[in-house]
């Protein structure tokens, strides 16, 4: 047989679950969450191509020129940088943190056919745009078609005409009958 406990203030016990289970909510509601502040900073890559070269675009809103590292080695472009979080003084504290903060590093593979002596970088508005054009023998080239001049006509009619001579020739000879004694 079970003991049970019996209390005189029935109300009592439920009041302190009701305020124990706010306390909870509010806590897991306001306390920083490693996921959205603090945690990886991954900058979205945008890639565009077009005859002449590439196009790579960062977007590193809040990171300083002096932050970002771009090397290229083996055609595998890469893009390190730093995002550091501000301390701001004064009252009050952060309720909620979206913004993400620390070190990031973008790897993206290139083509053979990028020129890597003729690479540049552009740090505008937050977005950095590397430029890495392509060699020039890589690149489409538009072949012309000429035009058959007067001159060249004139050749090939009289080509086709000197063929076309030596072929009847060869078909009489092969027509004539031979001389038979009878």
């Amino acid at each position: 047989m079970a003991i049970v406990r019996y209390s005189t203030y029935p109300m009592t016990n439920l009041h302190q679950q009701i305020n124990r289970m706010f306390e909870q909510f509010d806590n897991e509601l306001f306390e920083p969450n490693e996921d959205l502040g603090g945690g990886m900073f991954r900058p979205a890559v945008d890639l565009k191509e077009d005859a002449d070269a590439y196009t790579v675009q960062v977007e590193v809103p809040g990171v300083p020129q002096e932050n970002l590292n771009i090397s290229m080695q083996d055609n595998m472009l890469v893009v390190k940088g730093h995002k550091e979080q501000k301390q701001e003084a004064g009252e009050g504290q952060f309720r909620r943190v979206e913004r993400s903060y620390g070190s990031f590093q973008r790897s993206l593979s290139l083509p053979r056919n990028v020129d890597s002596s003729r690479v540049s970088a552009n740090l505008n508005d937050g977005v950095l745009e590397i430029r890495l054009p392509k060699h020039e023998d890589t690149k489409p080239r538009q072949i012309a078609i000429g035009l058959t001049t007067d001159a060249t006509q004139s050749t090939l009619v009289s080509q086709n005409a000197s063929q076309s001579t030596l072929q009847a020739a060869s078909n009489d000879i092969e027509t004539e009958p031979e001389g038979h004694p009878t």
